[in-house]
């Protein structure tokens, strides 16, 4: 069955289990499939216990110039400041190269820094200016050479489309593949892992090429798993997560205990400084909160970004919008705490 055909089925599946007239391209868009076609298992490959994050403490970067309320355009000066305002707040520290030895502490000289991103929403996707503000702080203050950095996603050809190009980030830029009809690119692994009953198969960019891990999410609502931050950014990490809308709740929380994610996490950066309150993921922003989150804890910061959604929400007289379950699972099996330490620091 080819990846095309998989897809039709799999959305009217979808659409009779949840009632929806219609779907984003979060819900529908087929996802590249490596060469086998979907085989059950009978048990999840990730067991071993875990331990919360190192800390629940959420940093809140907020300004109000970040953002041109007349068209969305952001300030790439001011996203720097704010980077580097968080980068110190959550660390301690007083200086970058002491924060990124704080984030990571145990890297060795050669060993791979990658920063994952979400492209999925042409409008809205983790924007160049906190990307560039975070591999410029990075480089620039600790000295690691920039081959051994990268930005990473589903294509080539879409982190590029959206600004994230090796010129401006002065790193790599790789995507699984090419595009989604140049499926060229390291591609996905041959060995699959069981994520709820179904086997899944990592992207090689995460698995062989990743040995340090900055997960940079885009702050949206999402109509399927209620949110989309941290956590779900990760379903960009494997192939046809498609199929795994359904139940998302049990889903993005297994998905995130798998070692593969967890051995190489160092930093949750959630992107909020335009956002998706009440569209669903694929849809053009409606909020500017101006604000930058930082954590080491993957539960806290999508916690913290679910009430900003619906504070905003709340601006408009809307209700609040879907819960967001995996964020209970998840604490649940350990991943980190909903009960989380904020720290706000207001950036001129």
């Amino acid at each position: 069955m080819s990846c095309e055909k998989r897809r039709k089925v799999s959305r009217r599946t979808f659409l009779r289990a949840a009632g929806l007239g219609t779907l984003g391209l979060g819900m529908t868009r087929c996802m590249p499939h490596v060469h086998k076609e979907w085989e059950v298992c009978s048990a999840p490959s990730s067991t071993r216990p875990l331990a919360l994050a190192r800390s629940p403490r959420v940093v809140e970067v907020i300004s109000s110039k970040v953002v041109n309320p007349d068209n969305l355009k952001l300030d790439e000066t001011v996203a720097a400041r704010m980077v580097r305002a968080g980068l110190l707040a959550l660390t301690g520290a007083t200086a970058e190269a002491e924060a990124w030895k704080a984030i990571i502490p145990e890297r060795q000289p050669g060993e791979t820094i990658s920063f994952k991103v979400n492209t999925l929403n042409p409008y809205a996707p983790s924007s160049p200016e906190i990307l560039s503000g975070l591999t410029a702080s990075l480089l620039g203050s600790t000295g690691i050479d920039s081959g051994e950095v990268f930005v990473w996603d589903r294509t080539l050809s879409e982190l590029e489309s959206r600004g994230l190009t090796a010129d401006r980030l002065q790193v790599a830029c790789r995507g699984t593949y090419v595009s989604f009809k140049d499926k060229t690119g390291p591609g996905y692994e041959d060995q699959s892992v069981c994520l709820s009953g179904k086997k899944i198969h990592f992207a090689k960019l995460l698995t062989r090429d990743t040995r340090h891990l900055i997960n940079v999410a885009i702050l949206k609502n999402h109509m399927a798993a209620g949110f989309t931050g941290c956590m779900k950014n990760h379903y960009g990490s494997f192939c046809r997560p498609g199929d795994f809308h359904q139940g998302c709740e049990q889903h993005i929380a297994l998905l995130n205990t798998f070692p593969q994610i967890v051995d190489v996490s160092r930093l949750c950066v959630m992107d909020a400084l335009i956002a998706v309150a009440s569209g669903d993921t694929d849809a053009r922003p409606d909020a500017a909160p101006g604000r930058l989150l930082l954590s080491f804890d993957p539960v806290a910061i999508d916690q913290r970004g679910l009430e900003i959604r619906d504070e905003f929400r709340a601006q408009r007289q809307l209700k609040p919008g879907l819960k967001a379950g995996y964020l209970e699972e998840a604490e649940r099996l350990g991943l980190g705490t909903t009960r989380y330490e904020l720290v706000t620091i207001e950036e001129p």
